[in-house]
């Protein structure tokens, strides 16, 4: 019997992508199995320019701990190598002397992370080194590197990716899975969006910095520098900069590898201050907030889903200028080798009237959430102390203040999970000037943004440094961009040498634009109508962040047509789509309960059209029982497009997101679709690019 539905190729899509690399292993999980992590965060550099000193990579650190700990790590398990007071150097020596002792330590079935969060370069491979196709070796800086030493024909101090192989290499031999994250930058051009963005600096060090030269290496003293691999893990490499793990056959007895990257070989990697717009938000690597963000939300995923949802959070950053990168010999393998999920309830201590609970916005457990205590961790739900509204929160801690009543009697060690988290309703919005624009035009646009948010349609003026959506006018139009977007150069303000730097340095963008009407009055309504558009397409792909749980029952697999031939859809590059191609994808409920399914298409011009269910179609789908649906590309709006799978449980009347629908900017239409976010249990996101 055949139990899935089909649907014939519909004139629509288009899609997009993201970045980052992390390297992981997975086995069975046994009793006696260890979990041990080696954490390096490398943020002073005292042999470079101040201009190239960060400020994240401890910050990184703390938050990956956390979820580490939340995941079975012991704490004497995971070291720490940083910049930071009391804690040991990042530097060359102290970093290959910890993988040598966890290559020393290493046994069958245990499980090892590694996280490198610093400075990352280029520099020529030895000319005699055949393994390096683009002649290139990618380094990591520790804390004592300095510039280009001739001599040894390296840069001083530098880490080398056959060096940390070597290292991985050992562990695996030994059996042992191995996790491995890079939040560093290789190479790439800086799209920087000017005075957009001031709360950015980017994890790469130019090569003219170091002082590297152009091309390969000759009569390079043998032996100098750094040590050669005497088993390069060539899987191990070409999964973290570029290429796949996907075809290593992995030696019988040998330790599992995945790696995830923060950027391919010609991007730069950002760090920014996190959540943005909070308060005490603080400077994290872009990716590993992501990355730790989806862990904590989510504590059962596979590493195909992980990658997923963090190329999903790029998107509502909303932050497209870098792409991450996954690879892994079976991606469909549990984070952790976790076969179960972890338990949802954190621990809290309750002490002079204050609940303060160790897990915060990283688990949901942010400002306005509700949280459910109990005396126990195994206490079941009629047994609750009572439900706590939190005040404050930050990514690794959370607190409230309970009614006296309720808590009068509360022990001092409680544990909480999670009753209602908050859902994203507001969309910020702030004014970037440009270059040619009016103190006048300047003002009115300010006032016309002010007016907006005072119409209580969730936009909220903020600064620029936290908002999601620029507003600017030139040329008679209206521009829109996304955080990591920036006005063209003669647009910026900008002094005559920053001007030139930038035309040499700056990337095509396609920055979203609507023709300014005539009169004022229909210049604020056009500004009003694209805002709204804008912020409810801002609002659902922020939902697809912020529901826990999110994937669990629904398989979803996607397939591109193109010229006749299909490939499955790619995970480490962002498909380019033209006339004619097709894409096919199917969709099985995989659980016990009914799941209503419903398929949006939103186009690079902010419109959302249903593309499943048909009006009155029902679109429930029992346990075991499958979508199939394809249609084909066209060229009616080109640039990022996404397709957005949504699950909610089948109960009652079916339910979908008809609802949401709205006409791309520049076509009239009726409605302007809903504000309110989707209430679903689970959205998968998929993206590509249109081209003429």
């Amino acid at each position: 019997m055949d139990n899935s539905r089909s649907r014939k190729p519909r004139p629509w899509t288009r899609w997009c992508a993201g970045v980052m690399l992390v390297l992981g292993t997975i086995s069975s999980s046994q009793a006696l199995a260890t979990k041990r992590a080696l954490l390096v965060g490398v943020a002073d550099y005292p042999n470079l320019p101040p201009s190239l000193q960060l400020d994240g990579p401890a910050h990184d650190a703390e938050i990956v701990e956390a979820i580490l700990r939340q995941r079975g790590f012991h704490e004497d398990n995971i070291e720490q190598l940083l910049t930071a007071e009391g804690k040991t150097l990042p530097t060359r020596a102290n970093i290959l002397a910890a993988l040598d002792r966890l290559a020393e330590s290493a046994s069958d079935d245990d499980f090892y992370y590694l996280h490198f969060a610093g400075h990352g370069s280029r520099q020529p491979a030895k000319a005699t080194d055949n393994n390096e196709t683009d002649g290139l070796d990618e380094i990591f800086l520790p804390t004592d590197a300095a510039g280009w030493d001739s001599y040894i024909g390296s840069v001083k101090n530098a880490i080398l990716d056959d060096e940390i192989a070597s290292y991985i290499d050992r562990i695996r031999d030994k059996g042992a899975d191995v996790w491995v994250v890079f939040d560093s930058c290789h190479s790439g051009t800086m799209t920087r969006g000017a005075a957009a963005m001031p709360e950015v600096k980017y994890r790469r060090v130019d090569s003219a910095v170091l002082g590297i030269p152009d091309g390969p290496l000759i009569n390079r003293p043998e032996g100098a520098g750094a040590m050669e691999s005497e088993t390069r893990s060539r899987g191990f490499l070409k999964g973290m900069f570029g290429g796949g793990d996907e075809g290593e056959k992995k030696a019988e007895g040998r330790g599992e590898l995945i790696a995830f990257s923060a950027a391919q070989s010609a991007e730069t990697t950002p760090e920014m201050k996190l959540p943005r717009g909070a308060p005490d938000r603080r400077f994290h690597g872009l990716f590993t907030y992501t990355l730790m963000d989806v862990m904590g939300a989510n504590p059962q995923l596979s590493y195909q889903q992980l990658a997923q949802q963090v190329l999903s959070r790029y998107q509502s950053l909303p932050w497209q200028a870098t792409q991450p990168l996954f690879s892994a010999s079976d991606m469909n393998r549990p984070v952790f080798n976790d076969d179960t999920p972890a338990e949802q309830s954190y621990f809290a201590t309750f002490k002079n009237g204050k609940l303060d609970i160790q897990a915060g916005s990283l688990s949901l457990l942010s400002s306005g959430a509700t949280v459910t205590v109990f005396d126990s961790p195994v206490a079941k739900a009629g047994d609750a102390l009572g439900t706590v509204t939190l005040e404050g929160a930050t990514p690794v801690r959370s607190w409230a203040t309970p009614d006296e009543k309720q808590s009068k009697d509360w022990p001092a060690t409680l544990y909480v999970t999670l009753d209602t988290p908050v859902v994203i309703t507001e969309v910020k919005v702030a004014l970037l000037p440009a270059a040619s624009l009016s103190e006048k035009r300047r003002k009115r646009l300010q006032a016309w943004l002010e007016e907006i948010e005072e119409a209580g349609i969730g936009i909220k003026v903020s600064a620029l440094d936290s908002a999601d959506i620029l507003v600017s006018e030139f040329d008679d139009h209206l521009w829109f961009l996304q955080a990591d977007q920036s006005l063209p150069c003669d647009e910026q303000v900008l002094k005559e040498a920053a001007r030139k730097s930038c035309a040499e340095t700056r990337l095509p963008q396609r920055l979203l634009n609507v023709a300014l009407p005539e009169n004022n009055g229909r210049q604020q309504a056009a500004l009003q109508g694209a805002l709204m558009k804008i912020a409810n397409v801002t609002r659902l792909m922020a939902s697809v962040q912020h529901l826990p749980g999110a994937q669990q029952q629904l398989k979803v697999s996607f397939r591109i047509e193109q010229e006749g031939k299909q490939s499955d859809f790619p995970v480490n590059s962002q498909p380019v789509l033209t006339e004619g191609d097709r894409i096919l994808f199917s969709v099985t409920n995989e659980g016990r309960q009914s799941q209503d399914v419903s398929i949006l298409f939103v186009d690079s011009q902010y419109g959302v059209t249903q593309l499943y269910p048909d009006s009155g179609q029902p679109n429930r789908l029992d346990g075991g029982e499958s979508l199939n649906f394809e249609w084909d590309v066209n060229v009616e709006t080109v640039g990022m497009e996404h397709l957005l799978v949504s699950s909610q449980p089948g109960t009652g009347v079916n339910t979908n997101l008809g609802y949401l629908q709205q006409a791309p900017l520049n076509v009239t239409t009726r409605g302007l679709g809903s504000s309110k976010p989707p209430q679903s249990s689970g959205l998968n996101l998929f993206t590509w690019q249109v081209s003429r």
